[in-house]
C-alpha cells in the first residue's frame, strides 16, 4: 500500500465521523495499521486482488457427525461459494451466490436457506474472503487489544458491516496472518458464535494459505479440515452456483434448519 494510500486511511480513521456522514465507516489507527501488516503477509494488495477464484480438495473429520469423509470448495468473487461434503452414508451441498443461498443434504432436493442459516453461509464467504475485505475497506475496524491462543499471541480486531454477523479476528502478532475468526450469530433469539482457527499455512502461487483449519459453534469443536490441495484462479462453471431443482431454474426456498447444519466445515 502506498504512503499516501496509508496517510488517507489513517486520516479517515481519525476523523471520519467528523467530516463523513453517519454511515461512513469506523476504523481506528491501530487496526488500519494492522490490516497493513496482514495484507503484506498475505502476499501483498496485487497478489490478494488478482486472486478472483479458489478451489480446494480436502479431508474433512466430522465430529458432530461422526464421520470422515472428502471435502471439496469452490469460491469465486462476487459472492460465489460452494461446498460439498461426502461421507459413508450421508453428503451435504451448500451453495451460495450473492444474496442468496440453498442446501442439499443427502438425496433430498435442494432447498433455498432463510434467516440464520443463510447469514451462517455469507458469513463463512466472508471469512475465507478476510484479506480481500479488509484490504478493499469493506469493514468497520476496533482494535481490541491482544489475547492468547495456545502459544500463540494475537492482536484483536472486532470487525462489523451493515448485514452483520459482527466478527472477531485475531492475527498472530509474529507473521500477521489470520488464525482464528469467530462471527456471531443469531439464531431464533439465541446467540451462536461460529468460529474457525486455521493453521498449517503454506505459499501457493505468491498466496500463503492455510492448509488446516478447526471449526467450533458454541465453543465446541464440530469438525476438522486438511486442505490436500489448493488450485488459484482456475477455470469456474458459474453453474456450479445456480442450483437446480427437478428441471426448474431455482431452488424452492423453506424455513432454514439448525444452525449448526450450516455452519463452515
Amino acid at each position: 500500500m502506498s504512503l499516501s494510500n496509508k496517510l488517507m486511511r489513517l486520516a479517515l480513521a481519525s476523523f471520519g465521523f467528523m467530516i463523513l456522514p453517519a454511515t461512513a465507516l469506523e476504523q481506528d489507527a491501530a487496526s488500519v495499521a494492522l490490516v497493513d501488516k496482514v495484507v503484506q503477509a498475505y502476499g501483498g494488495a496485487p497478489q490478494i486482488e488478482q486472486m478472483v477464484s479458489l478451489n480446494a480438495d480436502g479431508l474433512i473429520n466430522a465430529i458432530v457427525r461422526n464421520a470422515s469423509g472428502t471435502y471439496k470448495r469452490w469460491f469465486q468473487r462476487p459472492r460465489m461459494l460452494r461446498v460439498e461434503t461426502v461421507y459413508p452414508t450421508t453428503s451435504e451441498t451448500r451453495v451460495l451466490n450473492g444474496d442468496l443461498a440453498w442446501r442439499i443434504t443427502g438425496g433430498n432436493l435442494m432447498t433455498g436457506a432463510e434467516g440464520p442459516a443463510r447469514l451462517a453461509m455469507i458469513y463463512q464467504y466472508k471469512q475465507l474472503d478476510l484479506p480481500y475485505g479488509l484490504l478493499k475497506g469493506s469493514y468497520n475496524l476496533q482494535h481490541a487489544g491482544s489475547e492468547t491462543l495456545g502459544n500463540q499471541v494475537t492482536e484483536v480486531m472486532d470487525l462489523w458491516d451493515d448485514e452483520g454477523p459482527a466478527i472477531r479476528v485475531n492475527v498472530d502478532t509474529a507473521t500477521h496472518l489470520i488464525v482464528k475468526v469467530a462471527g456471531q450469530i443469531d439464531a431464533g433469539g439465541h446467540p451462536m458464535v461460529l468460529a474457525a482457527e486455521f493453521s498449517d499455512f503454506r505459499p501457493v502461487d505468491g498466496m500463503i494459505l492455510p492448509f488446516h483449519i478447526n471449526n467450533y459453534a458454541g465453543g465446541m469443536a464440530i469438525s476438522e479440515t486438511v486442505i490436500t490441495r489448493y488450485a488459484i484462479n482456475p477455470s469456474v462453471d458459474k453453474q456450479l452456483f445456480v442450483p437446480r431443482v427437478k428441471g426448474r431454474d431455482s431452488a424452492m426456498s423453506e424455513t432454514a434448519g439448525p444452525l449448526v447444519a450450516a455452519v463452515s466445515r
